[in-house]
This record gives C-alpha cells, structure tokens and sequence, in this order.
C-alpha cells in the first residue's frame, strides 16, 4: 500500500494509491484517492495568470515594466512561476524573452501591429550595441505575425518561438545558460501538419505531463514525425475483382462488356466513341476490398531511471505519435509496460478513440520498477505468438507478424546473443551497444535520443542522423 506521510496530503491512512500495483509487480503508481469515494484528493492547478501576486516580494520578481513589448490593456502577462511550470526555462532573462513573445502573440491575436512600448521608440539615443538588439528583436517580432504559430494561448505560443530561436536544450543546467543562447535572428518555421493535427492535440489534453508541456512534446513529436520510413506506420489494403459486391471501385476499363458500367457523364464526352473504342474510359466494378491494419507491440521500460521529465517528454511525443493511427484506426497497438520478470506482462489492446483516451486515464508518467531484461521480454513474446495468445490476452498473431517497438533508457540487459524476433527500440539519453546490435541483426533499427536532441538511426542500411539537435 503506498503511504503518504508529508502532512500536506492529510492523515495517510485515509488514501491508497488508485493503481496501487501494476499487474503482479508491485510497484505503485497512479494517482492519490479516497478510500471512501476514489475520488482524487488533490488536484494540481498552475497558478493563475497575472502580474500581481499576494505573495511575498512577488511583485518585484514579475517587474514587467522594463520590457520591450508594451503592455497590452486586455491580457495578464504570464509569470514566471507560469513560465518555469509551463517550459522548464528558469533564466532571467530568457523568461523576459518569454513574457515579451507572449505579448506578441496576443497583440497578433487582435491585430494590433504597434507593439513596441514608448520606452523603447526612440532610437536616436541608442548606442550602437542597443540599436542592434534593437533592431533584431523588432524583426523577429515583426515575423510573428506573418507566420503560423502554434498553440491556443499566447504563452503557448511564446514557448513554441522560443525553443526555436534558443540554441540549448531546454533540459540544459539554467546555471550554464546566457543571453547569447537566443538568437533573434532565426527564421521561424513550425510544421503545421504536426501542430494541427487534431488526433495529436487531443491527446495532449488526456494527460497531466503532456498538458503542463504541451510545446515541448509537440517539438518531439515534430522530431518523431522526421523519423519516417525508420518506424513507418501503414495500413494495408486490398482488392480483388468479384462479380457481385456492395463496394465498387473506379477502374480503367478493360473488356467491352463493362459498358454498363460506364459512369454516364462519359457519355456526354464529345470523342465518348474514340474513347470507348481505345478503352479510354472509367468504369466501377464490384470489388472485395479487405483493410489489414499494422499491428504494433509496444513495450515501455518501467525501471526507475526512466523516471526523468526530460525522458517522459520523449515518452508521451513517441506515444502520441503512434497512437494517432489508433485514433484513425489505420493500426492496432499492444501496450505493456516491462522490467525482468515476462510472466508480468500485461497488455493492453488500443483498437480506437475511445481505447486511446482510456489508456491516458491510467498511464503513468512514474515509473519506479527494478531491473530490465529485454531478451527475455522479446522471447516471451515471440513464443506466446506462435502458440496464439500475447501474454494475458486471448488474440492470435501468428499470421499477421507484428511489430515490436521498445522505448528504454539504453540502461536495460539484453541478456541474449540473438532474437527470434524483429526487434525496434528508441533508447532515451543513455544508449547500450549490445541492444543497438541485437536490433541491427534481427533487421530492426535503434534510434538513440541524445539530451541535446540529437536523433540517430542505426540499422542494416546504416547510421542516418535523423535530428541534429541543439546546439548545447
């Protein structure tokens, strides 16, 4: 039974874990309930959006009034408490870079061009140094309102320029960061495709981590949608010509005697006998048409060094990535979360919408397990397919041969020399040679995630550098 004993939760006997084993392990996690009722007995809520605060010396620590951007009437500057929450970004002045984009993105958001406070509309008396930060702010902040930004909220949006225009990692020590980390004259260049994809942001809302850095994840999953054909996702579909069916396809006409199929407004073509005579023509014909979605094993280390923001972050994007298909039901994904032991797997079957949103109801982002074995987790697997079932599932996978996906720390033991089974693996941070090896000659790949970003692909085809990262 997992026990509270900070005296900020109230008398620990009085609440359990929700999710107080996973499976047989025995390792704790979920959130904090009620006995009586189950129901949450804290709720975490960022702190409110504004200038002033009743709290000590809160309003000097939030002094907007020397920033570049004038203050916009309508709109509460977000703090920097709102901004260590919402980025990880705890540096003066970047905060202030921060604060000024915010107000940026809401003076777009109502059109209002004139941005720059009077402190800062004279340039006359400037030196040279201030005219050139000057200048290099008021044309990147120019270019914001010609480009699409993401996000719903302005500081949304602030944090989505500003890991853009940063050149460190936002998982970089504060300490070691400086005003020369920014750079105002990048060219701002965001993949709507990514950002806009509503299967991808709905699915932000489902989870606490993935709301509290919701542009964070989103530049992840930008950077997981560049790994393209390395863990490509398809749904396969096939047709074949019957004589009766209730589904039709459009075809190019091959015998004369599909001239009743002919669409009629063909017909009406002035050259219609030309184009009959050579075949030129569309004809629907019955067809059985048969959808094959690709079917996904996804294993997530549970061990306790997987426990890091800077590696959940990568979790949640890799996750929400996949998942998207399973949302559009082009695919089908089998989730259990690992350590040593194969006979404690548990897998979770995501088939649709409402399957997704359910496993982000009990994901957890506090992994606490023991040790790794991934060799032993692969060849349980593989042996459970060929005698029909997955672990504590009752489904057959024996003909359809699917994917395995491993997400690690690089930490975990392999423990085998070879693999029945192809086996994919995406290590977060730390890498081990031996499961890079294993992948490569099973025919899998391993993508390795540095801290910096830093994507590598390695398989039989060779190291493809999929990101180069930041630049610290």
């Amino acid at each position: 039974m997992s026990r509270y004993k900070n005296s900020y939760w109230g008398n620990e006997d009085d609440y359990v874990s929700e999710y107080d084993n996973y499976g047989s392990y025995g390792y704790g996690y979920g959130s904090k309930v009620k006995k009586e009722n189950k129901y949450s007995s804290y709720t975490w809520s960022p702190s409110v959006w504004t200038n002033y605060s009743w709290g000590y010396g809160a309003e000097a620590e939030d002094d907007n009034s020397k920033l570049f951007v004038k203050d916009p009437v309508t709109y509460l500057t977000p703090t920097k408490a709102d901004i260590k929450t919402k980025a990880n970004v705890w540096l003066d002045k970047s905060q202030t870079t921060i604060k000024e984009l915010a107000r940026v993105c809401y003076l777009k958001m109502v059109d209002d061009r004139d941005y720059v406070s009077e402190m800062y509309s004279d340039t006359s008396s400037m030196s040279e140094g201030q005219l050139a930060d000057h200048d290099n702010k008021v044309a990147l902040y120019d270019s914001i309102f010609e480009k699409f930004i993401p996000g719903n909220t302005p500081l949304e949006q602030a944090i989505a320029i500003y890991r853009q225009i940063s050149n460190t990692s936002e998982y970089a020590d504060p300490s070691r960061q400086s005003e020369d980390d920014l750079d105002f004259e990048s060219t701002l260049d965001f993949d709507r495709a990514v950002y806009a994809d509503a299967n991808i942001n709905e699915q932000l809302n489902f989870n606490e981590l993935s709301k509290n850095r919701k542009m964070d994840i989103l530049n992840k999953i930008s950077i997981v949608g560049n790994l393209g054909d390395e863990f490509k996702v398809e749904k396969e579909t096939s047709e074949k010509l019957v004589s009766n069916s209730d589904q039709y396809a459009k075809k190019i006409m091959r015998d004369y005697a599909q001239f009743s199929q002919i669409e009629l407004y063909q017909k009406m073509f002035p050259n219609f006998a030309t184009k009959f005579l050579t075949k030129d023509l569309t004809v629907n014909v019955p067809v059985d048409r048969k959808e094959q979605k690709q079917k996904i094993i996804i294993l997530l280390d549970y061990s306790g060094s997987m426990g890091e923001d800077s590696k959940q972050i990568w979790v949640n994007a890799i996750l929400i990535d996949r998942l998207k298909y399973v949302m559009k039901e082009e695919a089908e994904v089998f989730f259990s979360y690992f350590i040593h032991n194969p006979k404690l797997l548990e897998f979770h079957h995501l088939k649709n919408k409402q399957d997704v949103m359910d496993f982000w109801g009990w994901f957890s982002n506090h992994p606490n397990g023991g040790t790794t074995d991934i060799g032993a987790m692969v060849t349980s697997i593989s042996k459970d397919i060929a005698k029909g079932h997955l672990g504590n599932l009752d489904i057959d996978l024996s003909v359809e041969k699917p994917e395995i996906l491993i997400i690690n720390d690089g930490q975990d033991r392999v423990g085998y020399d070879t693999l029945p089974y192809k086996v994919n693996a995406i290590s977060l941070m730390e890498f081990s040679d031996e499961l890079k090896n294993l992948c490569v000659k099973t025919g899998g790949k391993q993508v390795q995630v540095a801290y910096s970003d830093v994507v590598t692909s390695y398989s039989e085809q060779g190291i493809t550098v999929v990101s180069e990262g930041k630049n610290k």
